[in-house]
C-alpha cells in the first residue's frame, strides 16, 4: 500500500493456442494432436477442450480448424465458446474458400471459410439452429499470400486494404477479378 491507495496487480492474461503446432502463442498453453508439437497438452480437440468454463482471456487458432472433421466443427466451435471468458477475445485464422490452398492442401478437410461463417452463430440469424452459441464479430480481415517481391507486395497490400473495407463484396465480385485470399482472420467475442 501506498499512503492510502492500494497497489493493484493486474493479472496476466490467460491465453489458449489450439493446434499450435511449432509456433506456439507467446505465453499459451498450448493443445495439440501432434506429440512432436510445442503443445503442452497433447489432446484431440474433436473430443472437446480439458479446460473449465470461462477460464481463458484470449482464445487463438491458426489453420487448424479446416483440418477438423466437418461434423466436429460446430462442436469445437462451442467449446472455444465455452473456455472464452465473457470479456475474452477469439482470433481465428483459417484458409479463405477463394485461395488455391484452402482447397488443393489434402490435410484440409474443409475447403475453406467466408467472411459469412460465424454469421451462422447469431442469435438474431435465422440459422442460430447449428448451435448454443452466440459471437460478436469484432473483424474480419481478408489476406492475399506475400512474395519476396516489395513491389508486388505493395500492390497485394493495396488489395488487401480495398478488399478488407467491405470484405462481403469482395467476396461476391472481386475474388474474381483479382484472385483469392490466402487466408481470413476473425476476431469474435463470445456473448454470454
Amino acid at each position: 500500500m501506498i499512503g492510502s491507495q492500494k497497489i493493484r496487480m493486474q493479472k496476466p492474461k490467460k491465453i489458449l493456442d489450439i493446434g499450435c503446432g511449432k509456433k506456439k502463442y507467446p505465453g499459451s498453453i498450448g493443445i495439440d494432436l501432434n506429440p512432436k508439437s510445442d503443445a503442452d497438452i497433447i489432446k484431440n480437440v474433436e473430443k472437446g477442450l480439458p479446460f473449465k468454463k470461462n477460464e481463458f482471456d484470449l482464445v487463438y487458432s491458426s489453420h487448424t480448424l479446416e483440418h477438423l472433421d466437418p461434423k466436429k466443427l460446430v462442436f469445437v466451435l462451442e467449446e472455444i465458446w465455452r473456455v472464452t471468458r465473457p470479456n475474452g477475445q477469439i482470433k481465428i485464422t483459417v484458409p479463405h474458400f477463394s485461395g488455391v490452398g484452402a482447397a488443393s492442401n489434402p490435410t484440409h478437410l474443409r475447403s475453406g471459410f467466408t467472411s459469412q461463417t460465424f454469421h451462422f452463430f447469431n442469435y438474431e440469424d435465422e440459422y442460430q439452429k447449428y448451435g448454443r452459441i452466440n459471437f460478436e464479430i469484432i473483424k474480419v480481415t481478408l489476406t492475399k499470400g506475400r512474395t519476396r517481391n516489395i513491389f508486388i507486395n505493395l500492390v497485394l497490400s493495396i488489395i488487401d486494404y480495398l478488399a478488407n473495407l467491405n470484405p462481403f463484396f469482395c467476396e461476391s465480385s472481386w475474388v474474381y477479378w483479382f484472385g483469392g485470399f490466402h487466408e481470413i482472420e476473425f476476431t469474435l467475442r463470445p456473448i454470454k
